[in-house]
């Protein structure tokens, strides 16, 4: 087995396992009926710091 095909492997099971590690939490998050605002993480990601208005 040549390294590509170990490293793809290895990088399928490893995603496979987070989706299937992550479904039953994104099922019960989206089951919850109030809506949970602007600090839920999941809703309203912040990947970027908010740069603050120079006036």
């Amino acid at each position: 087995m040549s390294p590509l095909m170990y490293v793809t492997g290895v990088v399928l099971v490893l995603v496979t396992l987070v989706i299937a590690l992550a479904t039953p939490f994104v099922l019960i998050h989206y089951r919850i009926p109030h809506e949970h605002g602007p600090e839920c993480w999941w809703c309203h990601p912040h990947l970027l710091p908010r740069r603050r208005d120079p006036r």
